[in-house]
């Protein structure tokens, strides 16, 4: 499988995990962040950058920091 592929995959795991998580999973991904520069969760998942998306969503559910 290619290296882009396997990021597709990261990257559509990811919505599902936060999808299923949160209760307004759905909508947080489409709405910007303060801690995301003013981005939403989806564009930053868009450019590649799961890692910040990962973290503040994480962050959200072990800690509740929003």
């Amino acid at each position: 499988m290619a290296a882009g592929h396997l990021r597709d995959d990261e990257a559509e795991a990811l919505r599902a995990e936060i999808r299923n998580a949160l209760p307004y999973g759905s909508d947080w991904l489409v709405t910007p962040h303060q801690l995301l520069g003013g981005d939403t969760p989806q564009d930053r998942i868009l450019a590649g950058d799961l890692e910040s998306v990962r973290n503040l969503f994480h962050s959200i559910l072990y800690i509740g920091a929003v």
